[in-house]
């Protein structure tokens, strides 16, 4: 699917404006005449101490959709030395599964329908500046892929992607790694960069972080059960190209032509194979969480003195903390939890061989875990890309 695309347009050169009061057209020459108001587009600028408006420019704004948002700026460097041509330009981008229906779990792969969908919100909201665009020369800046593999919980997702951060060969070598999301290539690539991540963990993050519950709820409404349960165990693998990846393989740049020859699944295929290839023979120790437990009752048990019950208290308390640092990550819990209750359970979580690296890392090392080859989680079938009719709907 299509979970990003970057759409640009130059304002063109010359432009001819008619007025009905005199009928006589104006040509506006948009190197020297055409300023920022005449777009009818909303502005900011600066004011002096003597009340003077100074550096006119237009902001980056959301127009809203049904579902979602579309962002959209307009450049004007047309006084800058550095830039000599395409100065003068609109931008617009977003995630066409959002824009069209609230979330991006599952979405298009069709240049042409996504694109067609964030021009006709643009036109829609700001006609006048419409008539100042070369609308053939629509370019891709930025396209964004994603394709999914699944893992058999959100669990053994979370080692999969954290196991990532330790493979590499050649220049495929990992930059950022957090828990449940691992980054290949610079960040401020003009090339390309790959993301690998929980996307069941994002969902979830993403609604408990909105804190307004009327807006929790509306988001809610996109997030039916059946489909959060349906995203349990998927990996997301996301690679975001740029105009320069394509330009490499003699891909046009242009909107009109890209799409003609536009394959999401061939570029996508393309430019995550360095990455499949650095995983052919590794291997992960994967921890099973029911282990754990298991682990932490045989060592842990409280015994009633009188009665000779065993209880577990303790150690749901401190399985609790483990279940916690996997989801939250290691510092996150450390700042909400009371410091001696933090290290107590530091302690009994060592005890069971989990070192506090792998607590920091929780990749497996420190402890007898089941060996599982990294290939087993790559499998990314296109026929299987979207959910059951009945949860889609």
């Amino acid at each position: 699917m299509i979970d990003m695309l970057v759409l640009r347009c130059p304002i063109r050169d010359k432009v001819k404006v008619s007025y009905k009061s005199s009928g006589e057209p104006i040509i506006y020459d948009t190197t020297e005449d055409l300023h920022l108001n005449t777009l009818e587009v909303p502005l900011d600028c600066s004011i002096t101490s003597e009340g003077d408006t100074h550096d006119l420019r237009h902001p980056w704004e959301k127009i809203p959709s049904s579902y979602s948002s579309l962002a959209f700026k307009v450049f004007d460097f047309r006084d800058s030395s550095t830039i000599s041509d395409n100065n003068f330009y609109v931008e617009i981008k977003c995630s066409p599964a959002k824009l069209v229906q609230g979330h991006n779990l599952f979405g298009s792969d069709d240049l042409k329908k996504c694109s067609l969908d964030m021009l006709e919100i643009l036109y829609m909201a700001y006609p006048t500046l419409t008539g100042y665009l070369n609308h053939s020369d629509w370019s891709v800046h930025q396209v964004d892929l994603t394709y999914h593999s699944w893992a058999n919980s959100p669990s053994e997702a979370n080692q999969f992607i954290n196991a990532l951060a330790n493979v590499s060969q050649g220049q495929t070598k990992a930059r950022t790694a957090y828990n449940g999301t691992v980054y290949f290539g610079k960040k401020n690539t003009r090339i390309k960069k790959i993301k690998v991540y929980n996307k069941h963990a994002e969902v979830l993050n993403y609604i408990n972080s909105i804190k307004n519950k009327k807006k929790q709820e509306e988001v809610k409404k996109f997030f039916p059960d059946n489909l959060i349960k349906w995203s349990e165990g998927m990996i997301r693998w996301e690679s975001s190209i740029k105009t320069r990846w394509l330009e490499r393989r003699n891909l046009p740049i242009l909107l009109k032509d890209l799409i003609k020859v536009f394959n999401a699944k061939e570029l996508w295929t393309e430019s995550t194979k360095e990455i499949f290839k650095a995983l052919e023979g590794e291997e992960m120790q994967l921890i099973k969480d029911e282990d754990i437990l298991d682990k932490l009752k045989q060592h842990f048990p409280t015994i009633n003195a009188k009665s000779g019950v065993i209880s577990y208290g303790k150690v749901n308390s401190c399985y609790r903390t483990y279940r916690s640092i996997k989801s939250d990550g290691f510092l996150a819990v450390k700042q909400t939890t009371s410091s001696s209750t933090f290290y107590k359970h530091l302690d009994m979580l060592h005890d069971i061989g989990l070192s506090k690296a792998l607590l920091q890392n929780l990749k497996g090392e420190g402890l007898q875990c089941e060996v599982i080859p990294l290939v087993r989680y790559i499998n990314v079938d296109f026929n299987e890309q979207f959910p059951p009719l009945q949860i889609a709907a």
